[in-house]
């Protein structure tokens, strides 16, 4: 089964959650974490799933796979190579 993926992102000081390949954003939160919130709504509904969670400045911050909920990758933390 192919798994989904869902983006929160920076947008215009407030922050957009959007399907890959959907056209549109489907919908644009005040709150970093209200979209996360959103996300992992959207995720557990359709898991498998992926997140990817972007700094302001659009760099990667963080990776969910929504099967069982388990973090797969953090910035901090675990280091590649071991």
């Amino acid at each position: 089964m192919k798994r989904t993926t869902y983006f929160v992102r920076s947008y215009g000081g407030k922050w957009k959650v959007k399907r890959e390949g959907a056209d549109r954003e489907y919908c644009v939160c005040d709150t970093k974490y209200e979209g996360i919130r959103i996300a992992r709504k959207l995720a557990h509904e359709v898991a498998p799933a992926q997140i990817i969670i972007e700094n302001d400045d659009g760099t990667f911050q963080q990776e969910w796979t929504h099967k069982d909920c388990s973090v797969l990758f953090e910035k901090r933390g675990r280091k590649r190579g071991k």
